[in-house]
């Protein structure tokens, strides 16, 4: 039975799913303010401020932290302050070039025609008896520079040759007979739901595990074809619409928006379509339904 609503039940039939699978008390808090701002009065979300206020009595909810975006900061912070060394150490290296030359006895010629210079500056006061400085006597330097070695380039390696991408794997679509589905679409628990047949199969792997007839949607409201996930699941709650009021529905497994797979009490009509869009099931199939199909559990319903 399809639920009224617009787009503000939608944000908050969304922030309820990311509420339910988030991994910190506080971004479940967070999530659960969002869903309560757009739509405060709706059964589902009242039932998920309930379940939180009671898992987190003490919590407080503040925006989830998105890591990836904290480690992007990082390492391009990191980027910046290599190459800030990076050009750091090219300056200094440009400076210090000029000062070591290639042949060293342009190094000791410069070093005598200072010492020249000097000592003629200095020829006015001093007498023509004195002895000649030390640099004059000895202009050998003590030290002898030696030009630097040319490191040798790295040969450039040949290109890395590029993988091609992983392709995402298509999901396998509804057909109109379970027994021309190619094998189970998922690994662990599913649940089949075929409207032809007007039957409900609840499958581990490729073992088939629960098998019963069921009423879909009838012809002016039909049931959603395609691969969904349960996203929510209440005890019982109340569900109505323009021309149905059914109160205490009991063991509601919403798949889709206002899609579920539920108890039904008001009639035993199983293998007829009979409702306005849902999957009405036995109360003790569903029940047992209930126990063994988790949050996420895949329902795919073909025609």
């Amino acid at each position: 039975m399809r639920d009224p609503g617009g787009h503000r039940e939608g944000n908050a039939l969304q922030a309820v799913r990311r509420a339910l699978r988030a991994s910190s008390p506080e971004a479940a808090l967070w999530w659960t303010a969002q869903a309560y701002r757009a739509a405060p009065t709706h059964p589902a979300v009242r039932a998920l401020v309930r379940r939180i206020r009671r898992r987190y009595p003490n919590a407080r909810g503040h925006r989830p932290i998105h890591w990836f975006h904290i480690a992007l900061a990082g390492y391009a912070l990191l980027t910046l302050i290599a190459l800030i060394l990076i050009l750091y150490g090219l300056r200094l290296r440009n400076r210090l070039e000029p000062l070591v030359t290639a042949d060293p006895s342009v190094a000791i010629a410069a070093i005598e025609q200072t010492g020249i210079s000097e000592t003629r500056q200095g020829e006015g006061s001093a007498p023509e008896s004195a002895t000649p400085s030390p640099a004059l006597a000895s202009p050998t330097p003590t030290a002898t520079l030696v030009p630097p070695t040319p490191t040798a380039r790295p040969s450039p390696t040949a290109s890395p040759t590029r993988r091609p991408a992983p392709t995402a794997t298509p999901r396998p679509r509804p057909t109109a007979s379970p027994t021309l589905m190619p094998g189970p679409p998922f690994p662990g628990r599913w649940i089949l739901v075929d409207l032809s047949d007007q039957e409900l199969i609840a499958y581990e792997g490729e073992t088939p595990i629960l098998r019963t007839k069921v009423s879909t949607g009838r012809a002016r409201t039909p049931t959603v074809v395609g691969v969904f996930r349960i996203y929510l699941k209440l005890r019982s709650r109340t569900m109505r619409g323009p021309d149905y009021y059914l109160p205490n529905v009991p063991y509601v497994m919403y798949f889709y928006k206002g899609y579920a797979l539920h108890g039904t009490y008001w009639h035993n009509n199983f293998g007829r379509p009979m409702s306005h869009g849902c999957v009405n099931l036995p109360t003790p199939i569903a029940a047992q339904l209930y126990q063994w199909a988790d949050i996420g559990t895949p329902v795919v319903v073909q025609p």
